[in-house]
């Protein structure tokens, strides 16, 4: 773990905390502070050590019990005394694994947290030794939130320089068995014996959840090896060029979270090749159009493989533009605009690795003449600013020092390891049986709290949601007429016309294209258009990673493409056979009524436009002209 000079001033005003707390735990009963001790300790101990470098992107893990721990201590006991407790206990259990100097600064950054979030809890109303619900909801929603800040503040900020993740999910989960555990203790400090089990069980499901993530990983890896194994000359190669991506992520000071991702993405960047056959990876002449073709779409399997799994899935486009080059000449021939950054990571670590290791047509090249060769393609094969830090990285020195000030300000920008990272909630009128959920949950409570303005308000929400739910309804059954309508053409092109025309009423789409879909799923072509739309090249790519999604409607991410939101029908035959995609392009994301319309008349979409299969002896159908 890097372990930053601003760490040391937190220790000491933590240390510092923690003895306060000691303090004034003095001649005061000790009943509620030892079982709130005793029950911190324990869920310090039964969960996963923090600073545990899994070397995985199976996510934050940052919901803990000894969290909803240390609230209910400040609740009960105070902000000096519940600072005593969070602190003490993660130093001890901390101490026990290992390094005196992160148990200090990790006790630290909770004890800190507790006290924080205890002045937070009387500045928001509330009263130590106390604890009423409704009534004191906003204090405890002020301690969850300045607990949440404070700790994750240091440990991520500080500690590790990640980004700073506000989980406020998480937050809301320890503030809620927080405020159980305070309420039994507050009755009885004995009490709290009967939420032990509880605690237990939360933890380990969280314990199996990160347990089953790590284990999907590992099969992914093992498959990697497999990959790797099968020729003796490109043995291990993922692991080195995982290697190498991961020191030049390390040296441009990325965060731990981007480093795990980007060697990762390396680790499996070649399991693609399990379709190639090994004697074609190992040939020396000139490979035919079919060894050839194989080749050439192994990327694009790899990258569907990753797809499909929610911890690799960020890293797929990437792992598919590995064989691409800065000057758009690459395998698939994508653009440098459209080519994301990680994928240059790849692409110089990739070729270092190649031309260091020996083949069977020619020995490997040493190092330097390896670096020469990058150097000589700055610009034309290679990313500059990130060829430039690797081979900078590569000779021991400052990758910094080898940029210009754009080039390393682009790099920097790519880490921002100081970014806030939020959770935004759907719109409102995109779920509206929540609204009238939640204005039904508010009637009961108004009717059970004897509060009459609370049951107002929640008979209001359940109204408006009641409406425009039935709104939703109303317009998703129009559109589905319209498109039933559009499908009645006996004519392909003529039915792609009308679907186009009525999407573009409803949806304010100003591109829509039939996309054409090859057997082996790795390619496919615009068959017809209306408007200006992508490269097709970026259109295939995007398709090629969501073909298998469970997904009725594919929609893509801001990463897919720029500029409005994109969203494709996959069309399918008789036999479920997939054999094309209509995609449009419209100013935002489908709203909720084109999505239950167009989810509902989804088999008659593909019923109408999914080119029919030639059968031997039969004459060929007619090509769809481009509209």
């Amino acid at each position: 773990m890097r372990f930053p000079l601003l760490a040391y001033p937190a220790i000491g005003l933590g240390m510092a905390v923690t003895g306060a707390g000691a303090v004034a735990a003095t001649h005061r009963p000790l009943t509620a502070l030892a079982l709130l001790g005793a029950a911190a300790l324990a869920a310090e101990l039964l969960e996963e050590p923090e600073n545990a470098r899994l070397r995985e992107p199976v996510g934050p893990g940052i919901f803990r019990v000894a969290s909803a721990v240390d609230l209910a201590a400040v609740i009960v006991l105070g902000p000096w005394r519940g600072a005593l407790v969070a602190g003490a206990a993660a130093l001890v259990a901390r101490l026990v694994r290992g390094s005196w100097r992160l148990a200090a600064f990790e006790s630290s950054a909770f004890a800190l947290a507790a006290l924080a979030a205890g002045y937070a809890f009387a500045l928001g109303g509330g009263h130590n030794g106390r604890l009423l619900l409704p009534d004191d909801l906003v204090p405890l929603a002020a301690l969850a939130l300045v607990y949440l800040m404070v700790s994750r503040g240091l440990l991520e900020l500080v500690g590790g320089g990640e980004a700073f993740q506000l989980d406020l999910p998480a937050a809301a989960a320890e503030a809620g068995l927080g405020a159980v555990v305070a309420i039994f203790a507050l009755n009885h400090p004995w009490n709290v014996l009967a939420v032990v089990p509880v605690a237990l069980a939360v933890n380990q499901a969280h314990a199996r959840v990160r347990r089953s993530r790590r284990e999907t990983l590992h099969a992914l890896e093992t498959f990697a090896n497999i990959v790797d194994e099968r020729d003796p000359y490109t043995y291990r190669h993922s692991i080195r060029v995982a290697a190498h991506v991961d020191a030049l992520a390390r040296a441009l000071g990325y965060p731990y979270s981007d480093i795990d991702r980007l060697r990762w993405a390396a680790r499996l960047h070649d399991l693609g090749k399990v379709a190639v056959d090994a004697s074609v990876l190992a040939k020396v002449g000139k490979l035919t159009p079919a060894q050839w073709d194989t080749v050439w779409r192994a990327p694009r399997l790899s990258a569907r493989l990753l797809r499909r799994f929610e911890l690799s899935s960020a890293e797929a486009r990437a792992v598919e533009f590995h064989r691409e080059r800065f000057d758009g000449r690459g395998y698939y021939g994508i653009a440098p605009e459209d080519q994301p950054l990680a994928a240059h990571f790849l692409i110089v670590a990739d070729a270092f690795d190649a031309m260091t290791s020996d083949r069977p047509y020619r020995p490997g090249l040493s190092k330097e003449e390896a670096l020469a060769e990058i150097e000589g393609n700055v610009g034309t094969q290679f990313h500059p600013a990130v060829a430039k830090a690797f081979i900078a990285v590569q000779r021991g020195l400052n990758p910094y020092d080898a940029l210009s000030p754009d080039e390393a300000h682009d790099l920097r920008a790519a880490a921002a390891p100081y970014r806030i990272r939020g959770r935004g909630a759907p719109e409102v009128k995109e779920r509206p049986e929540l609204v009238a959920l939640g204005g039904l949950v508010a009637v009961l409570g108004g009717i059970g709290l004897h509060q009459p303005l609370l049951a107002v308000v929640g008979a209001a929400a359940t109204a408006t949601g009641l409406v425009i739910h039935g709104w939703v309804r109303l317009r998703a059954n129009r559109l589905r007429r319209a498109v039933a309508t559009a499908l009645d053409a006996d004519d392909r092109d003529l039915v792609f016309e009308h679907l186009s025309r009525v999407l573009e009423s409803a949806t304010g789409s100003d591109w829509s294209a039939l996309v054409s879909w090859q057997e082996d799923g790795l390619s496919g072509a615009i068959e017809a258009s209306r408007g200006e739309g992508p490269n097709e090249h970026a259109l295939t790519s995007w398709l090629v990673r969501e073909a298998e999604s469970r997904d009725e409607i594919l929609v893509a991410s801001s990463e897919d493409f720029d500029g409005g939101a994109y969203a494709a029908l996959p069309l399918r035959r008789e036999n479920s056979a997939l054999a094309g995609f209509f995609v449009l392009r419209a100013r935002r994301h489908l709203p909720r009524h084109v999505r239950a319309a167009l989810g509902s008349s989804l088999d008659a979409i593909g019923l109408a436009l999914a080119e029919r299969p030639v059968v031997a002896g039969a004459e060929a159908p007619q090509e769809l002209a481009a509209v």
